[in-house]
């Protein structure tokens, strides 16, 4: 009769790199029969459980999944050989029995049912809810034996919402590559090692491994404090920009800047990387970014039907696929960022006597020319005074005494596709009266003009008041480094909080144009308070 080889894999907690820092930890003393033969099959166990608390480096330093966030619908355990590119020996799709959920998807945090597996296997990979697309999930398609790891974890394309809240959060391997890992302290830490197989279901449950899993997407919540000391702030809504189309099931850790350097806040300091391979991520376009590698709202994004922005209020969050680069990659057309919109409306206006004025366009528009705020009637005012004082002047060439107020109106003028409003070489009250006509009938023009929200030289229109910002969002953020490797991303598993406290300035007129800025290169004008959590915790402070 064939004997049958057992082997656990209790408590392959399922922990969302928060859980737990339990290891692999046999009991000692006992002969449990361990399998050194590769054939037949060993049995395995599997238990989940949720954390109770999450990593993190905010104070407080965790922050645990919601049940949805937590729910297990279905898990697949995947085991490999131990070749450089490891091939499948079994890919199962476990029961609730078998991977020690209960009826609602919540880890009981109990060692599962057993289950046979090929002696031969050596390495394994948790997909809790895996995407449709993960070997074409959706119709229980199996990866075959002998397929390499390379193929299984090649890089998939899934929108956020289909890996999160959707269809269940996927999630991984929280090492980033596959268990079990050498886990005593020394410069082997965190390298592979065989599975341990056994001869006895007993011995299988006396000796559990743990395997620690992240979900697979970063989440983004943003809260707005409508404030500013210049200007009447409302009707504030925030989205996330950049963001990537692609992922890897694993993905590798790599350090920060900060964590490899040798000073006191450097170091690991995310207490749930075990291995001590670093907080950040390495994703498909960690080097390269190819066109197409971003979802991207620009300056010619139209904001209406179909294309409509799905605007979020600050009480509202959003999932992201994560996204990282290297320290050459730290621009702002490679980062994801949050992108806000908000109605600035300031609070006076300068008049041309030297008093200030509340009163608003009806339509809320208003300009800004070399920092200061015009309404269309103030301007006005302002270039009959520069036009009087150049021809009425008792000055013999007028035509050197410059309007800086004038010029610029007609420069924008002109950028929007309108005539401007020539001015004569000489003028006398009357002809003044007849210019500020002429420069007051262009108002009608401009309102015509749907895109005359948009900055020309000096001059910016606001359309309807309303301005928009964008922040970077930092990962690794420290004082001591500047567009240093892990500063800037988002990375799985891990909750940016990000809190607006302030507006000190007018932001951009239309969404901010793609750039390859450096990401510390932006005027910071609103205030900006990131924390971040995955469910790991930091804090980042910017202000607009």
């Amino acid at each position: 009769m064939k004997k049958k080889n057992l082997f656990m894999l209790a408590l392959a907690s399922l922990a969302f790199v928060a859980c737990s820092n339990e290891d692999i930890v046999p009991i000692e003393d006992i002969d449990y029969g361990v399998v050194t033969d590769p054939k037949g099959d060993a049995w395995v166990a599997v238990g989940i459980k949720t954390p109770s608390v999450s990593r993190g480096l905010n104070t407080p330093d965790h922050q645990n999944g919601t049940a949805v966030e937590s729910e297990l619908k279905k898990v697949r355990a995947i085991f490999f050989t131990a070749d450089a590119d490891p091939e499948v020996t079994a890919d199962i799709t476990l029961n609730n029995a078998q991977a020690g959920v209960d009826d609602t998807g919540q880890p009981t945090g109990s060692a599962g049912a057993a289950f046979k597996v090929p002696a031969t296997s050596k390495r394994i990979l948790i997909v809790a809810n895996p995407s449709s697309t993960f070997q074409n999930d959706n119709v229980n398609n199996k990866w075959t034996t002998g397929t390499k790891y390379s193929v299984v974890n090649a890089a998939l394309t899934n929108t956020a919402a289909s890996i999160s809240s959707t269809n269940g959060f996927m999630m991984t391997n929280a090492k980033g590559d596959l268990e079990p890992s050498i886990t005593e302290d020394g410069p082997t830490l965190g390298d592979p090692k065989d599975l341990s197989l056994y001869k006895t279901d007993a011995g299988a449950k006396a000796n559990p491994l743990t395997i620690n899993i992240d979900r697979v997407v970063a989440k983004v919540r943003v809260t707005i404090t409508q404030t500013s000391s210049k200007a009447d702030i409302s009707e504030a809504k925030w989205v996330l920009n950049t963001t990537n189309k692609s992922y890897y099931p694993l993905s590798k850790r790599t350090p920060t800047w900060l964590e490899q350097q040798n000073v006191p806040s450097g170091g690991f300091r995310a207490p749930f990387d075990q291995y001590k391979k670093g907080s950040y991520r390495i994703d498909p376009n960690y080097t390269a970014h190819p066109a197409g590698s971003y979802n991207v709202y620009d300056e010619n994004h139209v904001d209406a039907g179909a294309t409509a922005i799905p605007w979020h209020t600050s009480t509202e969050s959003e999932y992201c696929l994560e996204n990282t680069q290297n320290q050459a990659g730290n621009t702002h057309d490679n980062t994801t960022q949050i992108l806000v919109k908000a109605k600035y409306m300031p609070k006076e206006y300068q008049k041309a006597d030297g008093s200030t004025t509340t009163d608003q366009e009806t339509n809320g528009d208003w300009m800004m020319i070399d920092g200061g705020f015009y309404t269309f009637t103030t301007l006005m005012d302002w270039i009959e005074r520069e036009l009087k004082y150049k021809y009425l002047n008792t000055h013999p060439n007028p035509a050197i005494i410059t309007t800086p107020l004038t010029t610029a109106f007609n420069k924008y003028l002109e950028g929007i596709g309108l005539n401007a409003v020539g001015l004569p070489g000489t003028a006398d009250a009357d002809a003044i009266a007849a210019l500020k006509t002429a420069f007051e009938g262009k108002k009608a023009d401009i309102l015509l003009e749907d895109d005359r929200a948009k900055t020309v030289d000096v001059l910016t229109y606001y359309k309807g008041g309303y301005s928009f910002y964008k922040a970077m969002i930092k990962h690794d953020d420290t004082s001591l480094a500047t567009n240093e490797l892990g500063e800037f991303g988002v990375v799985r598993n891990s909750v940016y909080d990000i809190s607006v406290t302030k507006f000190n300035d007018p932001g951009y007129p239309t969404i901010p144009p793609v750039t390859i800025d450096p990401d510390e290169d932006d005027d910071l004008r609103m205030s900006i308070l990131i924390d971040v959590n995955p469910w790991t915790w930091y804090t980042q402070e910017v202000e607009f």
